[in-house]
């Protein structure tokens, strides 16, 4: 090998082989199939728990608008809307609040390890 293409290296390039090329590729690919597949299975789940929230919430504001239209006598239509949106945002914002919280806690101890590690 002359001087030229040596310069800078301790030791020369050495070709690599065609078959681990491709093998690499395919498993790299597959790889990435594999992984699409499992964030579009967790979009679904998602949405299905969000479903299953709102009707949750939606179940327990007419439960609670039917008590309270017997008892006290409001309105059982708008006493539902209030209980069924309180009943879903309330949680969903404490959930939000403590997710938000987990990513700040989580940003800190990589910032610090960084940190420490260098």
């Amino acid at each position: 090998m002359n001087r030229r293409r040596t310069q800078g290296r301790t030791k020369p390039h050495k070709k690599r082989n065609a078959k681990v090329d491709r093998a690499e590729r395919e498993a790299a690919e597959q790889a990435r199939e594999v992984t699409q597949r499992a964030i579009r299975r967790l979009n679904v789940l998602e949405w299905v728990v969000w479903g299953a929230g709102a009707l949750m919430a939606m179940a327990g504001g007419a439960l609670v608008a039917w008590v309270m239209g017997a008892t006290v006598g409001w309105s059982v239509r708008q006493t539902w809307i209030v209980a069924s949106m309180l009943l879903f945002v309330i949680p969903g914002g404490a959930a939000i609040i403590q997710i938000r919280k987990n990513e700040r806690a989580e940003k800190t101890r990589a910032k610090n390890w960084i940190s420490n590690d260098g």
